[in-house]
């Protein structure tokens, strides 16, 4: 065997292994991209609902705060409920914004071949 057929051989195999990488890479890929974009417009609408839950809860828990607040630790549950309820829906609408940008990325990337 001589030295070049030795080179040829080594490369013949390296460009086999680096195709089947890169052909189970898209394999993956492609399985992800149909998952979110199946499931993408469920989870922003379950987000939109823990959103809109914890906004009402974050409101009541507001109103109810002046009424509350020279209560020993009534006061400071209902102002942490405010507060809790604020946070929570924003990270819902951030979740939810989030997670029909990716159902749409995800489309097109299907749309796109990938």
């Amino acid at each position: 065997m001589s030295f070049g057929s030795v080179f040829h051989s080594l490369g013949k195999k390296i460009g086999g292994a680096a195709h089947r990488v890169g052909a189970k890479l898209h394999h993956g890929l492609h399985q992800g991209a149909k998952f979110v974009a199946a499931h993408a417009d469920q989870v922003a609408n379950v987000a939109d609902k823990v959103g809109k839950v914890a906004g009402v809860v974050g409101k009541v828990a507001s109103a109810a705060l002046p009424f509350t607040a020279e209560i020993p630790g009534v006061g400071e549950v209902v102002a942490a409920a405010a507060a809790g309820g604020k946070v929570i829906e924003r990270g819902a609408n951030m979740v939810s914004r989030g997670s029909r940008a990716a159902g749409k990325i995800s489309q097109g990337a299907l749309k796109m071949g990938l």
